[in-house]
């Protein structure tokens, strides 16, 4: 599963990269997440190397920390058996499963979070110390990823409306991560105005990173259940999603019912960052399902207490459904390529194994890093845009050669109006061929007539 097509990170930056400093002055202004995973990974790989398998081991390794954490949370909150259940439901879960072996922070955020929460326990139940390990462990969420921060407001709440005796711990506490992330705090508000500028001047972007709208909202509570898979007829996933999401519903009802603020605490957990989510996604796009994985730990521990509830067959029957659609959902995942990870590597590949003079455009003002990561011969590869979004045909960089392979990838977003196109054929380029590749879509051949 590990070598399944693609890696998202930037190895092949990181590989650049000699310190530290570079990521923080260098990496990060320009980018939209804090730089706690870059920093991991940078360490993880000068100790293991950026292979692509090391790269994803990280990853794992955080899904199986969160996975136990989630068995601790349980088993304090309710009983072993509850703990035993929601973990398993957590590991075959579709979208946990995917996000453990992807190369992103996201492993990391719902580590990071499912750890706060298990300190933020120890604090309700007055634990020794205990504030001390939630200020660690929130800092590390502050320097997960920036959606994960929504997981605070959902703790605040849950003190305010049950246990106000816990918040002057809770404040210390966050006295001590705040302390932590003052480093990055010079660097933030740069990254706020990158983040919204973005969002002004790509709006195609917000399609990609979660606008505000109630089908980014649906997917949210659809790609929990079904993860990455989808079906070319609608109906039939819309009856599948439906099907599937009326067990959930009755689950987690049923875990909620007659459980105290145990249950408030977890439906706080999931419900807060989701509304946090859509209504700031109004200004800063953010509502993508894959962003809310923090949240599945408290689903499925709910969903477990309510399988708990039921007796006899009816247990093992409600357990038996859940396992059955994450693992048919997971079977037709790893079974069709159509919904694997991009395919870069098979991109990469295709195009080393061109002989001859040529020209690799891309729809963007750099080079694509997954394709820098995997490709061999990197002298032909150029951006096509000098910046983005493209809006005049003085915004695409010069082209020469007799053969130019263009691709398409997030030609929406970057240049809606195609100026490469026009530009090509105002050249007398032609297109003579169009590859297809997984998850990365065309690449077109133009050829000088």
């Amino acid at each position: 599963m590990l070598l399944l097509p693609g890696v998202w990170i930037l190895s092949r930056l990181y590989q650049n990269i000699r310190s530290f400093g570079e990521i923080i002055t260098q990496f990060s202004p320009g980018d939209f997440h804090p730089p706690g995973y870059f920093i991991l990974l940078w360490i993880w790989g000068h100790l293991f190397g950026f292979g692509e398998i090391n790269v994803r081991l990280l990853s794992v390794i955080l899904g199986f920390g969160t996975i136990c954490l989630t068995y601790l949370i349980g088993k304090k909150l309710f009983n072993n058996k509850v703990a035993q259940i929601g973990s398993l439901f957590l590991a075959v879960a579709p979208l946990h499963v995917y996000y453990s072996q992807e190369a992103r922070m996201y492993s990391l955020s719902a580590f990071a979070a499912v750890l706060s929460f298990y300190y933020f326990i120890k604090v309700l139940n007055k634990e020794k110390w205990s504030f001390l390990g939630l200020g660690l462990s929130t800092a590390l969420v502050l320097y997960s990823d920036y959606v994960t921060y929504l997981v605070i407001p959902s703790q605040f709440v849950f003190l305010l409306l049950y246990e106000r005796s816990r918040i002057g711990k809770w404040m210390m506490a966050h006295l001590i991560s705040v302390l932590l992330f003052l480093p990055w705090v010079l660097v933030l508000p740069g990254q706020i105005a990158v983040g919204i500028k973005a969002s002004i001047d790509l709006p195609g972007w917000k399609k990609v990173a979660g606008g505000a709208d109630f089908k980014n909202l649906a997917l949210v509570f659809i790609k929990t259940i079904l993860g990455r898979i989808s079906f070319d007829n609608k109906i039939i996933y819309g009856l599948l999603a439906s099907g599937a999401g009326v067990v959930y519903g009755l689950l987690l009802f049923l875990g909620f019912r007659k459980g105290g603020n145990k249950t408030k605490l977890l439906l706080l957990w999931i419900f807060v960052p989701i509304i946090l989510a859509f209504l700031i996604s109004f200004y800063i796009p953010m509502l993508s399902y894959f962003r809310m994985i923090y949240i599945l730990p408290a689903l499925y521990l709910l969903m477990a207490k309510g399988c708990v509830s039921l007796k006899g067959l009816w247990q093992r029957l409600a357990i038996g459904i859940i396992l059955a659609i994450s693992s048919i959902s997971l079977f037709i995942y790893y079974t069709n390529p159509v919904f694997q990870r991009e395919d870069w590597r098979a991109v990469a590949r295709f195009l080393d194994n061109i002989s001859g003079p040529k020209l690799v455009l891309f729809e963007d003002n750099h080079v694509k890093f997954p394709y820098l990561y995997y490709a061999k011969d990197l002298k032909d590869a150029h951006p096509g845009l000098k910046k983005v979004q493209a809006r005049e045909i003085e915004d695409v960089t010069d082209i020469t050669g007799k053969k130019v392979y263009l691709f398409d990838y997030l030609v929406e977003i970057t240049d809606p109006k195609r100026l490469i196109n026009q530009k090509l054929k105002s050249l007398g380029y032609k297109q003579t061929n169009l590859y297809n590749f997984n998850g990365v879509g065309f690449i077109r051949l133009y050829e000088i007539q």
